[in-house]
């Protein structure tokens, strides 16, 4: 593989790149624009980029958060890399260049929501970074007519990442989370389902929904994820 490399995206040209990038990757209208990233970029967020070559591969998208009560943190919205750049660590590199962006910037959190029926996902945020989610949203963004989530509801949860916490700093040794505790099992590969038995994913949506409800209001968070099993584990 080329040397893929990382830096800021801050011109308009650059930024419409990227915004060429999700219509690419999700094939909807309803992207982020190029002037909302432009003006983000201007007032505190950033848009970092990761390229082979002069090809923009792969992005990812954050601003400041404030809520009243909470220390200020950065909400991070978007992760997109091309699919046949999938697999070779690209989203996982532009993750941990992020956590190096918001340490340097003074941000000692960052969160994002992804899609608990996604397994790879759940492997990324919960195994290689060490994120961890008690929050579950029901129909988050409401009805998605982009090529990867259209005709279901989009139910999120909500990704929490502790950037100095111990659990954090072991994920970037490359250390693993222990399997033990409880487990909702979700499809190993939703999107093939989803295209092929739409109404079955809709009942999947359902029960994973209804299981991880139960368990997160138990006050159990979603710690890791199980490859063989395909399964999310909660302790």
């Amino acid at each position: 593989m080329a040397t893929i490399e990382v830096r800021e995206l801050h011109t308009p040209k650059e930024l419409g790149e990227a915004v060429r990038l999700q219509f690419e990757i999700w094939g909807s209208n309803d992207a982020t624009p190029a002037n909302q990233l432009v003006i983000s970029v201007k007032t505190g967020g950033h848009v970092l980029g990761a390229f082979d070559g002069d090809r923009l591969v792969s992005f990812a998208y954050g601003f400041p958060a404030i809520l009243q009560g909470q220390v200020p943190w950065i909400a991070s919205h978007m992760l997109a890399t091309l699919p046949e750049y999938g697999g070779r660590g690209i989203g996982r590199m532009l993750k941990w260049r992020q956590r190096l962006w918001a340490l340097e910037h003074g941000f000692h959190r960052i969160t994002w929501t992804f899609d608990p029926l996604e397994a790879r996902n759940g492997h990324l945020n919960l195994n290689l970074l060490g994120a961890v989610a008690r929050e579950y949203f029901e129909d988050c963004y409401g009805p998605m007519e982009d090529k990867l989530n259209q005709g279901l509801p989009s139910d999120r949860l909500m990704a929490d990442w502790q950037l100095e916490s111990d659990r954090v700093i072991a994920a970037e040794r490359g250390e693993r989370p222990a399997l033990e505790g409880r487990r909702v099992r979700v499809p190993s590969d939703y999107q093939s389902l989803r295209r092929a038995e739409p109404s079955r994913a809709m009942e999947e949506r359902l029960r994973v929904r209804g299981e991880l409800e139960s368990l997160l209001g138990q006050g159990l968070s979603c710690v890791a994820f199980d490859r063989d099993a395909a399964a999310i584990v909660l302790r």
